[in-house]
Parts: structure tokens; C-alpha cells; sequence
């Protein structure tokens, strides 16, 4: 009965935090990202939708590289646009937008890797058939919308129990 009431009473010490991160990092620093593609704005477009989604998140404040606990770098190393499916005709009927990043996500105040990734892929497939059933209907929106899966993978990389 004893070892009982103490294993209910030990329940009580244990929450979840909402994050795997070490207990010491509270802000986070998104420095824009490296562009190894030709596409000179996707790193910027990428880097601004990550920090945004770190701010809507608000579980880590987002500041300057001299004042965070933790920085994400990442380098963009790939950004496709090509055919994803064509008609019985052999004309194109979709078309999907990849990118691919490296990040890694470093504890500045302790000097070591917290964790890192090579390649992250994002994708989204839009259509250029009128009528289609596909929600996205250009390149532009398919491109947001793989930046916003960006996004939300590197948050959940960062904040989620593994």
C-alpha cells in the first residue's frame, strides 16, 4: 500500500512541457537561409515563414543571433518545377514544386547540435487543366505552400517530443 500511494504521489512531478527541448532555451534566432539554387528569393521566402510560424507558435521568442539561446541555420540547396503527370495526349496536366533543405538547429549556449537534417523535402503539386480538381492552380501557390510545410516540419522538429 505504501509503495502504492507513492508511485501515485511520484505521478505528480512528471507534465509535459510541450517541447523536447533542453529547459535553458527560451529564445531562437532564424538567420536568413544560404540559396544554393538560382531562385534568388526562396531563401528569403522560406526563412520569413519559419520565423513567422516560430512567432505564431510562441513557445520560443524569436530574436537576434547575439541574444538567442538556440539558432536555426539552414541552407536551401535545391528548388524544383516540373512536370508531375501527364494527359493520355503527353501534355502536361500537373506540375510539382520541390524543395530541399539542410538545417540544423544548434544550442548556443552550450556549443553543441540539437539536431540536424539532410535534406528536408517539401513538395505540393498544382494543375494547370482548367476545371481540375486540384487545389492549387499555379506555381506560386504550390510554392507557398511547400515553404508553409517548411515551416511547420522544422517547428515540429524542434518542438515536439521525439
Amino acid at each position: 500500500m505504501v509503495l502504492l500511494l507513492a508511485l501515485i504521489a511520484g505521478c505528480g512531478l512528471y507534465s509535459f512541457s510541450g517541447s523536447s527541448l533542453p529547459s535553458h532555451i527560451k529564445t531562437i534566432a532564424i538567420p536568413i537561409m544560404e540559396n544554393k539554387t538560382l531562385d534568388y528569393q526562396v531563401a528569403n521566402e522560406a526563412t520569413d515563414a519559419i520565423t513567422q510560424r516560430f512567432i505564431q507558435d510562441n513557445r520560443l521568442k524569436v530574436v537576434g543571433e547575439s541574444r538567442a539561446d538556440c539558432v536555426l541555420e539552414g541552407e536551401i540547396s535545391s528548388y524544383e518545377n516540373k512536370v508531375y503527370n501527364y494527359s493520355a495526349s503527353q501534355t502536361p496536366e500537373d506540375y510539382i514544386v520541390v524543395i530541399r533543405v539542410a538545417a540544423t538547429l544548434r544550442d548556443a549556449v552550450k556549443n553543441r547540435e540539437l539536431w540536424k537534417q539532410d535534406p528536408i523535402t517539401v513538395s505540393a503539386v498544382y494543375s494547370v487543366v482548367p476545371g481540375s480538381a486540384q487545389e492549387l492552380k499555379d506555381e506560386a501557390g504550390a510554392r507557398r505552400k511547400a515553404i508553409q510545410n517548411l515551416a511547420e516540419d522544422v517547428l515540429a522538429r524542434t518542438m515536439e517530443q521525439w
